[in-house]
Order: structure tokens, then C-alpha cells, then sequence
């Protein structure tokens, strides 16, 4: 028979039969009659209760129960009857399989076994069984009971955080940047990859402590202790450190800088629980600062040099007494050729020249028909280049004005070839009009013996050949690969 309708009357009769006077006792009787009955208990409780015959039979149930399976089953049928069962994971659960047949079978009890209720609208529960056996006075099984209790809520979410949890894990395992746990005394918990790459090991979970780094260094370069390191002093001071800066040396000696954002966890009890760090590798950018210092003090240093290069320029081009317009002309061609060297050096970002550019630069603006390079590849540095080119700025005027370039005839050999102890430079006039060593060298020839002697640190020698001029240069002039 059906229990709920036993209830209701046990709750309505006896009160309407007690008087005002008589109401509190009369509630208090009926309460404990309907409590100390069987379907009085069951018809209250919240969760689902069913109870089968040995045959799987459903004999009697509350109306809970009714609710989880979404519609009133008949008496003496089977529960397979009023609705589909599957398991935790979604596979179908035939009735064979279900926790009550189990008991039914084995005589033992199912606990906290979840099952997936479809109801009839194909909304899905997921409930946790738990099956007791019911034995007679002789101890033979007649039955079991089933009480379901609906754990949807729980399990969604569950899930969800399960989910978040999956997403917080995949996002901290592929952030770009350090991470790692500590527990209260700074032992590690765990790590990022890219914890393990910056500092080029993985420390050992549960035995390292305050950090993963193989040594710190304080930024001005002095050991750093482990135990002095940014984790630890927030941990020792809980409090969250911003932006503390440490360099970090890994196993292969190489090394980095960081800067540390570690923040103390505190528990629900305002305890100190552990402490997560944050650390940012800003090795690329100090390397950059640093490049960028190197670069401003070279480029000062140069700027120094090339205005003490003009102003050598000007002092000799306008130190004798003679045509302005030569001298400006002069002075400026030297100029131009200074900046020539200075552009072709930029268009390189400063790094070197290649001899062949530079000597095709400089003799540029005369008869290309009239000169002839010769030489292989040979990179100069920055500055070998500035002062190779206002030599052959020199020679190619000193060409231009006296010797062979200054006739249609006249042909010029410039030749190279690197040697063990730098490079060896030649250049060559012929088919020129007559020469004869000069009494007094002019501004071009000291110009051109001071910078190889003085910042090429080489040596030159001037023939003056009735064909026509040949200087040699030998120096150890720095090559670049």
C-alpha cells in the first residue's frame, strides 16, 4: 500500500478531535505515534527512501523517493520499471547492476554508490545509494531498503571547481613567467616550467627551500644566501615584497636577473600558510640597458674623435697662406669623406666595414676606368675604417692634384692582402706625369703617416718613383669575421 496517505490522516484527525485547552498534548501524542511508526518516519525524511521485495519488487516508498524518479512507480514492479538507470561515468546500468540487486544477490550492504536517475522528461540526477539487506527472525534475506540522496547540486559543482581548477593548473603551467609554492617554512610545494627554466634545474619538491635558484647574486654582484633571498624575508616579515631585484646563476654557470613579487598566504585561522612568488626574468632588458650604456659611452668617445679629426682637418687645411677657395674646397672634400666612412659604418650598426665598400666609397667621385682593386673580403673594424678612409682620401687627392689621376693616362692599383700580423696595403700610381720626392710634405702625406703610425699603429713608406707614387702600408689593423 501507499505510505503517504497513512500519514496525512495520522496527522489530521487526531488534532481536529482535541480541544483548545487539550491542542499542545494532543499534537504531542499524534507526533510521537507518527514518529514511532514506520511510514511515519520514512514519509518525513528528506531523502528518498524505497523498500524492495527479495524479488526486486518495490513494496513501499516516500514520497522523496517519488520525486527522484520523477513519477509514482507501481507497487509489486520492479524499480527498472519507472525509469533508466546509468552509472558514475554514463554508461548504461542495467538492472542486474543496480546497487539493490547487488545486495539482493550478495546479501551485503552498497554504500555510497553514485547512480544517474534519468527521469522522465530525460532530466538526469545523480544520487548516492546506500542499501542495507533486511533479514528475518531466521536471518534469511527478504528484502533491502535503498536510500537515495540527491547529490546534483554537489556534483555540479564539484565539477566546476574541478574545472577551475584544471584551468588554474594549465594556466600557471603555461604562463610565461616563474612560478612556484612555498608551506610556511619555505619549503617548495611546486613549480612551473617556466620556474625550471629559468633557473636551469628542477629543485626538489619538499626539500628545497625558498627558492629554486642554484645561487643569488644581490644586484651590485655580492653573494646572495638562500635564506636572505626575497621569499624568504616576506615569509620571515609576512609581508608581500614588489619588484626585488636578484641575479640568479644556474648549474652551466650561466647567468640572469629577476625581479621577485612574492606574497605570504594566510589560512582562514589568519595564519601563515605558505607563500607564492612571481618571478620575472629582465635579463634581455639589463643586457639591453647595459648594451645601451656601452653604446652612449661609444658613441661619446667617437664624437670626441671626430671632433678632434675636424678640428686637426681645419687647423692644417687652413694653416697656409693661400687661395680661400682652394683651402675651403680642400677642407671641405675631407669632410665628405669623413662622412662617407661614418655612413657606411651606420649602415652596418657600427659594427664593421668591408674593405672593398670602403675603397669603391672613397674613389667614387674619380675615373673608375683609371683605377683597379685587388684584394679579398676583409672586414675592418669601426675604427680601422674611419681611419683608413681619410687615408685614401689623402692618397686619392694627392693622385688627383699631382700624380697619376690628374691625366687621362694615368691609372692607379689599389691592393690588399691580410697577413699574419694584419694587413698589408699598397697603392700604386703609374703612367702619371713625372714625380720627384717633394722638398716639403704637404698636409696629405703627414696626415697619412701620423694616422699609421698613430692609430693604426703600422708603419708606411713613400716611394716616389719617376712612374709615379707608391706608398705601402703594413698595420695591425683588427679584422671582424
Amino acid at each position: 500500500m501507499r505510505i503517504q496517505g497513512d500519514i496525512d490522516h495520522l496527522g489530521e484527525a487526531p488534532m481536529r478531535e482535541a480541544g483548545p485547552a487539550g491542542a499542545g498534548e494532543g499534537a504531542r501524542r499524534v507526533l510521537e505515534q507518527a514518529f514511532r511508526s514506520w511510514e511515519g518516519l520514512i514519509g518525513r525524511l528528506p531523502v528518498g527512501v524505497y523498500v524492495c521485495d527479495r524479488q526486486g519488487a518495490v513494496i513501499l516508498y516516500n514520497r522523496r523517493a517519488a520525486e527522484l524518479w520523477g513519477e509514482e512507480p507501481a507497487l509489486g514492479k520492479p524499480a527498472k520499471a519507472f525509469g533508466r538507470a546509468y552509472h558514475a561515468d554514463g554508461a548504461p546500468m542495467s538492472l542486474s547492476q543496480s546497487p539493490v540487486a547487488e545486495t539482493l544477490a550478495t546479501g551485503a550492504a552498497v554504500k555510497e554508490r553514485e547512480v544517474v536517475i534519468e527521469q522522465p522528461d530525460g532530466r538526469r540526477l545523480h544520487v548516492l545509494a546506500n542499501v542495507e539487506p533486511l533479514f528475518d527472525e531466521t536471518g534469511t534475506l527478504i528484502g533491502a531498503m535503498n536510500c537515495l540522496q540527491d547529490v546534483t547540486d554537489l556534483r555540479r559543482t564539484r565539477e566546476m571547481l574541478r574545472a577551475r581548477h584544471e584551468w588554474s593548473r594549465r594556466v600557471v603551467e603555461a604562463a610565461p613567467v616563474a612560478l612556484y609554492q612555498t608551506d610556511a617554512n619555505g619549503v617548495l610545494l611546486g613549480f612551473n616550467p617556466a620556474a625550471a627554466e629559468l633557473w636551469g634545474r628542477e629543485p626538489r619538491i619538499g626539500e628545497d627551500r625558498w627558492c629554486g635558484s642554484y645561487k643569488l647574486y644581490e644586484p651590485n654582484g655580492a653573494p646572495m644566501p638562500l635564506d636572505g633571498c626575497p621569499m624568504a624575508q616576506a615569509l620571515k616579515e609576512r609581508r608581500q615584497i614588489s619588484g626585488a631585484e636578484a641575479i640568479f646563476e644556474r648549474p652551466d654557470g650561466s647567468k640572469g636577473a629577476f625581479l621577485a613579487y612574492p606574497t605570504p598566504l594566510l589560512g582562514a585561522d589568519g595564519e601563515l600558510a605558505g607563500a607564492i612568488n612571481i618571478l620575472v626574468d629582465i635579463t634581455e632588458r639589463k643586457r639591453a640597458e647595459d648594451l645601451q650604456k656601452t653604446l652612449l659611452d661609444e658613441l661619446n668617445h667617437r664624437v670626441k674623435n671626430t671632433l678632434a679629426t675636424v678640428q686637426s682637418l681645419a687647423a692644417h687645411s687652413f694653416h697656409d697662406a693661400g687661395d680661400p677657395a682652394g683651402m675651403r674646397q680642400a677642407f671641405e672634400a675631407r669632410l665628405i669623406a669623413l662622412s662617407s666612412a661614418h655612413n657606411r659604418l651606420a649602415e652596418r650598426r657600427w659594427e664593421a666595414a668591408e674593405l672593398r665598400e670602403l675603397v669603391s666609397g672613397v674613389l667614387a667621385p674619380y675615373r673608375s676606368e683609371a683605377i683597379l682593386c685587388e684584394g679579398p673580403q676583409v672586414q675592418l673594424s669601426t675604427r680601422a675604417s674611419v681611419t683608413f678612409a681619410m687615408v685614401l682620401h689623402e692618397l686619392a687627392t694627392n693622385a688627383a692634384k699631382y700624380g697619376a689621376l690628374s691625366t687621362l693616362e694615368g691609372r692607379v692599383l689599389a691592393h690588399w692582402s691580410p697577413t699574419a700580423a694584419g694587413l698589408l696595403f699598397e697603392w700604386r700610381e703609374s703612367r702619371g706625369p713625372p714625380i720627384g720626392e717633394p722638398g716639403r710634405q704637404g698636409f696629405g702625406l703627414r696626415f697619412i703617416r701620423r694616422a699609421v703610425e698613430g692609430e693604426l699603429a703600422g708603419e708606411v713608406a713613400f716611394d716616389f718613383a719617376e712612374t709615379g707614387l707608391r706608398c705601402r702600408i703594413s698595420a695591425p689593423i683588427p679584422q671582424t669575421v
